[in-house]
């Protein structure tokens, strides 16, 4: 069986507050296409947190991995080389990780291991979820992108069309 985490429940409008947060602090509040990679780095370089690149072979098909409790970040080199392209997928799995380094350090993130916890857990409780949902919110702001098609998120944003989909999805919905 797969290891299922479960972690202190989040709201989206909670997550959306901090990545709106995140834009403020760093003076970005008002760009569609928020420079990921330039903010990470910034940030690691500030001693926030560290992180390393990892060839592929050594992460195996992990994109990434966050180790909160030693505020290390490690990203597999390939993902690293396309956030330096400004592709889409390794923008989003920065954004990711970094959520994953901010919330779920100090946490108590229990595994489940029946199948009653692996049913009882929310969503909102499965910190997977989370930082995905808050590499969309960070990515993709909302009040910036309402009334956008698709396709000019993707552009706007530099985001994957499944990205800009299910933002303007949640967005639609109040």
């Amino acid at each position: 069986m797969d290891k299922i985490y479960r972690a202190r429940p989040t709201s989206r409008l909670k997550i959306r507050s901090f990545a709106n947060q995140i834009r403020k602090i760093v003076g970005l509040e008002k760009s569609t296409d928020f420079p990921i990679l330039a903010v990470f780095e910034f940030l690691s370089a500030q001693g926030i947190f560290t992180f390393e690149i990892l060839p592929k072979e050594d992460m195996e098909n992990k994109c990434g991995e966050t180790f909160p409790e030693e505020r290390h970040i490690l990203i597999r080199e390939d993902i690293y080389e396309e956030a330096y392209k400004e592709m889409p997928f390794a923008r989003t799995t920065l954004a990711h990780e970094l959520y994953h380094l901010f919330f779920h350090g100090g946490e108590a993130i229990s595994l489940c291991r029946t199948d009653s916890e692996i049913k009882a857990r929310r969503a909102y409780e499965d910190p997977e979820w989370q930082a995905n949902c808050f590499a969309g919110e960070l990515l993709v702001p909302k009040d910036l992108v309402v009334g956008m098609s698709v396709e000019e998120v993707m552009k706007n944003c530099n985001v994957s069309v499944t990205m800009a989909k299910t933002q303007l999805e949640h967005y639609s919905r109040g």
